[in-house]
């Protein structure tokens, strides 16, 4: 229905129906205690009036009866009837009048000559009357009955008149009260309107604007400022995306433009067999580095996905070392680096055996690649607390501050040329501080121009 759509609508109706609810419970609590209240104090008096005749009973022959109406009679003009009866159940005092006579009965006059109380009600014409038979004793025995009655029609205008102002008071102040839950609903809701329109207007072509509504620190506040930190990061998302397409594009479409440039010119007339080889040998290199380049990829997205298993074995810092260093090691030696392993205890951590190898394979050929000949590359360990921290330093060329806070990003590179030359696609980096952060850790770097660089490496042990 057309109602089940707008939440002010059924806010407004939950909350009728929980006032309608509260109301009748307290309408009916209302009547009910007054009624008990007023039947009790009617009661009451009818007991005390009945307690007054008694002492005003006389004797007239053994007879009980009362004098007429007067100062010492007892009687009062509240009383619409009493009656006396004797011993035998005969009529000895009446002042009942025709119109309003009540029938006598016997049943109720006998509980009374048989020294009970009987209470019943009586309806003459229109007017409720309630009856009260009690016996009348003499020297303790009961030498007749009294039936004192009175109208209780004050109880009953009293209660109808309650009945008549609930009823009416109801639906007023359920009408009244739906105009005021529509009114307050409407405000509360008026910021999630307007949170709605502005969060339509955002698309995922234009995540540069913010919700920015300006709210209290209340739901509604703390909602929006949801909003605005979760649109943020899908913005930063999409952006590190779409920069992250363009340079895989790119990256993609040079060594695929090498290899097309050798192949036609290779083809743009005969050659020698040498000449060939030469190309097939700048082809396979190329082909080399589009495949590090794709496995470097299919790595980072699975990273990304979640969906790369990682162990919880525990690994031996010095085996996964001493791994590292024997494959740099011919590497290191061509250009005459001497790869050095200080000295450290033995530590074991919880973590893949294989990511933590290729993590520090990872900076141990980046230290050697930006390290001149004749200079070194250290590896070297230490705890601190429950914390182990491994560290690759080097002597080479050393970074600019600037270059620091973007070392980690993917593609990013401070000498493009010498890097392609040296084979490198720009994910190393990248890739290693996935397997720190994936382990429990962090990856930091410190670097100075021509004071090398130190990563190091802080893993939970």
């Amino acid at each position: 229905m057309w109602f089940s759509r707008s939440l002010r609508i059924r806010l407004t109706l939950w909350y009728i129906v929980l006032l309608a609810i509260i109301l009748a419970i307290f309408s009916l609590g209302i009547y009910l205690t007054l009624r008990e209240n007023l039947n009790s104090n009617f009661n009451q008096s009818m007991q005390i009036r009945v307690a007054d005749l008694l002492v005003a009973v006389t004797y007239e022959s053994s007879v009980p009866t009362l004098p007429a109406r007067g100062s010492s009679s007892g009687l009062d003009k509240d009383d619409q009837f009493v009656r006396i009866y004797d011993s035998s159940g005969r009529l000895s005092f009446d002042t009942s009048e025709k119109p309003l006579i009540v029938p006598v009965d016997r049943a109720s006059v006998q509980q009374g000559l048989a020294g009970k109380t009987d209470v019943r009600g009586e309806t003459i014409g229109e007017d409720p009357f309630r009856v009260r038979v009690v016996p009348i004793r003499r020297d303790g025995v009961v030498v007749g009955a009294l039936e004192v009655g009175r109208a209780a029609d004050g109880v009953v205008d009293t209660l109808r008149t309650l009945s008549v102002v609930l009823a009416v008071a109801y639906p007023l102040t359920l009408l009244v009260a739906s105009f005021g839950g529509l009114f307050l609903a409407g405000r509360a809701l008026a910021p999630i309107d307007r949170l709605t329109r502005q969060a339509r207007s955002i698309t995922a072509e234009d995540l540069s604007r913010r919700l920015d509504m300006q709210l209290p620190d209340d739901e509604l506040g703390r909602l929006s400022r949801t909003f605005d930190d979760m649109i943020a990061r899908l913005d930063d998302a999409f952006r590190r995306q779409r920069q992250f397409t363009a340079d895989a594009s790119h990256e993609l479409r040079t060594p695929l433009t090498a290899i097309k440039g050798q192949v036609e010119v290779s083809l743009s007339r005969p050659r020698p067999s040498v000449d060939y080889r030469k190309v097939l040998d700048a082809v396979n290199s190329e082909v080399d580095r589009m495949i590090r380049l794709v496995a470097s990829l299919l790595m980072l997205a699975r990273a990304d996905s979640g969906h790369t298993p990682i162990a919880q074995d525990a690994v031996s810092l010095s085996d996964i070392a001493g791994g590292a260093v024997d494959g740099l090691q011919p590497v290191a030696n061509e250009h005459d680096i001497e790869i050095r392993v200080e000295s450290a205890p033995a530590v074991w951590v919880q973590g893949d055996k294989d990511l933590l190898l290729q993590l520090l394979l990872n900076l141990l050929d980046n230290a050697v690649k930006h390290t001149g000949e004749g200079g070194d590359v250290t590896i070297g360990w230490g705890t601190s607390g429950n914390r182990v921290r491994l560290y690759v330093r080097d002597t080479g060329v050393g970074m600019a501050p600037e270059h620091l806070p973007r070392i980690f990003d993917r593609f990013y590179r401070i000498d493009t040329a010498r890097s392609r030359s040296a084979g490198g696609v720009g994910l190393g980096l990248s890739i290693c501080r996935w397997i720190a952060e994936a382990h429990g850790g962090s990856l930091s770097v410190e670097s100075s121009p021509g004071q090398g660089s130190t990563f190091t490496l802080s893993l939970p042990c």
